[in-house]
Parts: structure tokens; sequence; C-alpha cells
């Protein structure tokens, strides 16, 4: 099974080769753009794209309503394409997806359609890396072709915005451009949104150029940090690599009570979680249960595995300190840089 990546499913559409993909990864902005470019290679007169490009959600789909789609053949052009999105494959259940994967069966049948299911970041087990795919991954990819859209790197993510920027009528320093990102976050839908709203912005004031200052008055700065990377530094004692992960969240000016609540939702998952599978539960009976998404379980049972019950009550004792300081003063990050820095 070969996996593509976004640049390589590019180079398909733009020759005009478009087949029957999987889109799944952690950029969400690029599987739209992909799905537009597969529905414009399909259908290039927009007039016949309402009879040639269907669209189906997940909370309208079901294996007859695809099937139906497959069924019919395009009208006026060669090709249909049809694209479903939305799926959560952590929460279906296997009987869903053998269903599914029945219909996917008679894909050779129709060779006039073309179909994209587009899943959504965090809604499918990607696996280890492109190289060691999961298992639901290997079970569609024999249907399908799949396709990881990974973030971009830093340098393309500056170059893009760029582009962007131009095409907004605005100029902007490469360094002003890399403060953005580090502001904002490395998130292309709220770039894109952030960008088109600084293009307004100047425009309206007569103005063609974008400075940092601009940036900090109107846009909105990032508020997601990875709160695994900072719960894992705390409970192997990281108190260094903690408080270098606050220094930018201070430069962020993210709210101190979004910090801890993140930090202790974290601790009191995992000591759920522990208890569950310690109990018998897999992260499939959790998902199953709605108490945790399954893949999200997996994470959390594979890190608790490595902690005591003794280091989780203690870290949820010091959050609790914690929280009666942040009730005290609540724009005061000296409450969680002493939870960092407590034994």
């Amino acid at each position: 099974m070969t996996i593509l990546n976004e640049t390589e499913l590019r180079r398909r559409l733009k020759s005009g080769n478009v087949e029957s993909y999987l889109f799944y990864g952690d950029e969400d902005y690029l599987k739209i753009n992909a799905v537009n470019l597969a529905s414009e290679a399909v259908c290039p007169d927009p007039s016949f794209s309402i009879f040639n490009i269907i669209k189906i959600d997940a909370l309208n789909y079901d294996p007859d309503m695809l099937l139906d789609a497959l069924v019919q053949p395009p009208m006026m052009a060669e090709k249909k394409l049809i694209i479903l999105s939305g799926f959560d494959f952590n929460s279906m259940r296997s009987s869903e997806t053998d269903t599914l994967c029945a219909v996917l069966e008679q894909l050779p049948s129709y060779d006039y359609a073309s179909l994209i299911i587009s899943v959504p970041s965090g809604f499918i087990d990607q696996g280890y890396s492109a190289s060691k795919p999961s298992e639901i991954i290997n079970r569609l990819g024999k249907f399908l072709i799949p396709v990881r859209f990974d973030r971009i790197t830093p340098q393309k993510l500056c170059a893009w915005a760029m582009r962007h920027f131009a095409h907004g009528g605005v100029t902007i320093s490469e360094k002003d451009v890399a403060f953005l990102i580090d502001f904002c976050g490395t998130g292309m839908f709220k770039l894109a949104n952030e960008i088109d709203k600084l293009c307004a912005f100047a425009l309206y004031n007569e103005r063609t150029e974008i400075n940092a200052d601009d940036i900090k008055n109107v846009c909105i700065a990032d508020t997601e940090f990875d709160t695994f990377a900072l719960s894992d530094a705390i409970m192997e004692d990281r108190s260094t690599d903690a408080l270098s992960v606050l220094d930018y969240l201070k430069f962020k000016q993210t709210d101190p009570l979004i910090i801890f609540g993140e930090i202790s939702k974290i601790f009191c998952d995992m000591l759920m979680i522990k208890r569950l599978t310690d109990d018998g539960m897999s992260p499939s009976d959790i998902g199953k249960a709605k108490v945790m998404n399954e893949y999200r379980a997996k994470l959390f049972a594979k890190k608790a595995s490595k902690v005591s019950y003794e280091k989780l009550y203690k870290k949820i004792s010091l959050c609790c300190e914690a929280d009666r300081r942040l009730k005290l003063s609540s724009k005061d990050y000296s409450a969680i840089e002493m939870l960092f820095c407590s034994d």
C-alpha cells in the first residue's frame, strides 16, 4: 500500500488523474483545498457540478445512499466525484466499518465514479507514521489510496502566508510573517482568517504594508499548546522543560486559568483511564462506553501505565493547591510555576 503526501496528490490531480482517496492527517485546510482541486479536475464546468459532484456528510450518511450515488452515471461528463466528510472512525462500531468496506469493495464496478473520504483531524487512528499506518488505515487502503496531510514545515508555511498576503493586495516582510506564525500558531485555517483580517485592516486604512505592531493589535494570539508534552515534563520532573513551555505561553499572554485547566484535566483523565484499564477495560471498551474517544484513551493508557497511582495522586493534590492560589490571583503565573517545581 502506497501512502501519498499532499505534494504527490497535487501532481496527480493537476494531470487530471482523479482516483478514489482517503484523506486523513493533521492539516484540515489542505484537505479542503485538495477536495476543491479534485472537484475542478472531475467537473471543470461548474454548471454541471450539481449533478456530478455529490457531497455526503457523516450526519446524513447511510450505506444505501452511498451505493445509490455510485450507481447513478455522470451527466454530460466522463466522471463523477463523491465526497464523504465528517466520519469519526474512532467512534464507529466495527459493524459500521464492515458495512462501509462492503460498499467500497464495489468501487471497481463503477469506473466512472471517484470517491474521496475526507476525515477531520483527530477522527481516525493514524498509526505511528506514514510508514507504519494503523489497522484502520490499512483496511481502508485496500479500496482507497491513502493521502496523509501533515502540518507543513515553517519555511513552506511562511512562503504560503506571503502568497496569501500578496493575493490580498498587501506586502509583509519575512521577519514579520515569522512573527505572525509565532504569535497566532501554525494552524492554516486560523492563519488564513488572520491574514484576511490584516489585509482588510491595512486597505481600510489606505496602507499596503503590514508590520508586527499591526499583528499585535489586530490578531488573536494562539492559546493552544501541547498539553501532553507539558504534562510529560511535569510527570518526569523535568521542571526546566516545563518552565520553558510556560515562558512561551507567557509571551502568548495565555490566560493562566486556561493553562492550569488543561494540565489538571490531563492528570485527572490519566488517573481515570489508569483505573479503568486496571479494571480490565480496553481503550475500545472505553470508547464504546462513551467515556473517552478510543484513540485518545489509547494515548492516556500508554502514558498512565508508566506512572504510579501514588505519583498521580500527588500531582492532583498539588493541582488542588495551585487552584487555591490561582483563585487568589487569577492572572499570576507563580502558582503554575510552583506546580512545575514541586516534588
